[in-house]
C-alpha cells in the first residue's frame, strides 16, 4: 500500500503539472526553450541537468506549492503566549 500511495502522489503531481503548463503554453514553451539548450533531444534528463535548468526547477516548486501532493501546509494557530528559540509567540498566532 505505501508504494500505490508513493505512486499515486507523484502521478498526480504529474497531471497537476501538465494542467498547468496546458493552460500557460508561454510557459510551457520557456521551459521547452531551456530543455532543448540544456539537453540534447537524444538523451534523458540526467540528474546532473537539474542544476543548470532554474526555469524548471521553478516550475516544478510552484506546481507543487499550488497543488501538494498531501496537506501539510495545514494551518497552525498558538493556543497559548509561549517562546520558540528566543522569540515570543502571542496567543493566537497563526
Amino acid at each position: 500500500e505505501l508504494l500505490m500511495a508513493g505512486s499515486d502522489t507523484t502521478a498526480a503531481t504529474v497531471e497537476w503539472a501538465m494542467a498547468e503548463l496546458i493552460h500557460r503554453p508561454h510557459i510551457m514553451k520557456l521551459v521547452q526553450t531551456e530543455l532543448d539548450q540544456v539537453v540534447d533531444r537524444n538523451r534523458r534528463v540526467e540528474e546532473s541537468d537539474i542544476e543548470r535548468l532554474p526555469y524548471l526547477h521553478a516550475v516544478v516548486k510552484e506546481v507543487l506549492r499550488l497543488h501538494p501532493a498531501a496537506p501539510f501546509m495545514i494551518p497552525h494557530r498558538a493556543d497559548s503566549s509561549c517562546e520558540v528559540a528566543g522569540f515570543g509567540i502571542p496567543k493566537h498566532t497563526q
